[in-house]
């Protein structure tokens, strides 16, 4: 029997390294609801893995993962029900995935994963997202100079942006929308959710006032049980390459980071549960 397969999308700076390392320290701990199938069939090489562990047990940030270095890494996953499910990343540095916005093309191995998952997550770093919401009403009040609008027409606003590549890759994945998307579910994590400083209000309504028409996007195409937003800080904090932080050091990285759930509220340091959220749905 084939094993239900999720796919992990992150662009550069989405905080997918440090989301990685972490949610493999937690499984490796056998601490959240999902554990790795060591008995199983699992990987033999997930050194680019280590690495990150390693970095963030000496209290620094991991480097940036770099084209190439995700080779084909997945992770065989199980949970408490011996219901077993692997985790995927296509072979790709974060740059690669901007490159499928510019390209609007993927390889074949990749097109081949997005067809055959059975569940998306997809990494977002709000506050790395450049978004123009005077834009129009400059337009129109001629307010514009001439050096924002070239420097904006160099970068997209993030809104069109996720939209633009959401559509890629639907299309690339032979998923139409003519109705409303049953599978793959989606699950949106908000990276590094710490810098956005709300815990009580929902995630999906964060979601909503920062990048409104992505949103809107998938509140239209998705029904509604098919799609979870959650908070995500993989790591609690903010870590730069010479950070030495002792929180790290002394507790180790599986005490640090958290996901808050759908609803907000209460942070859960269990980086498993969008995961297992996301395979109960694959389940039904």
């Amino acid at each position: 029997m084939t094993r239900p397969e999720i796919v992990l999308l992150g662009g550069p700076n989405s905080g997918k390294t440090h989301y990685a390392g972490q949610l493999y320290g937690r499984l490796q701990h056998s601490s959240g609801a999902l554990t790795l199938r060591n008995s199983h069939g699992a990987p033999d090489d997930l050194s680019v893995l280590h690495e990150v562990l390693s970095c963030l047990e000496s209290g620094n940030a991991a480097q940036h993962t770099s084209t190439g270095a995700w080779d084909d890494v997945h992770l065989p996953l199980i949970d408490s029900k011996d219901r077993e499910f692997d985790l995927n990343w296509p072979d790709y540095g974060g740059e690669q995935l901007k490159q499928v916005f510019t390209t609007r093309s993927v390889n074949q191995n990749w097109q081949k994963k997005l067809i055959n998952a059975n569940g998306w997550v997809l990494l977002i770093r709000l506050n790395s997202e450049a978004t123009y919401p005077d834009a129009l009403e400059n337009l129109v009040n001629d307010k514009v100079e001439t050096d924002t609008v070239r420097n904006r027409a160099s970068s997209w606003d993030a809104n069109a942006y996720w939209v633009e590549k959401l559509q890629i890759l639907l299309h690339v994945a032979k998923i139409g929308w003519k109705n409303q998307i049953q599978s793959p579910p989606l699950t949106i994590l908000l990276s590094c959710y710490d810098e956005i400083g709300d815990e009580q209000t929902p995630p999906v309504e964060i979601l909503s006032q920062k990048l409104p028409l992505v949103a809107s996007f998938i509140r239209s195409n998705w029904k509604d049980d098919e799609v979870s937003v959650w908070g995500l800080s993989a790591l609690g904090q903010e870590l730069s390459a010479e950070s030495k932080s002792e929180d790290f050091i002394d507790e180790g990285p599986e005490s640090q980071g958290w996901v808050l759930p759908p609803e907000g509220g209460k942070k859960n340091n269990d980086l498993t549960l969008p995961l297992m959220w996301l395979f109960e749905r694959m389940s039904q």
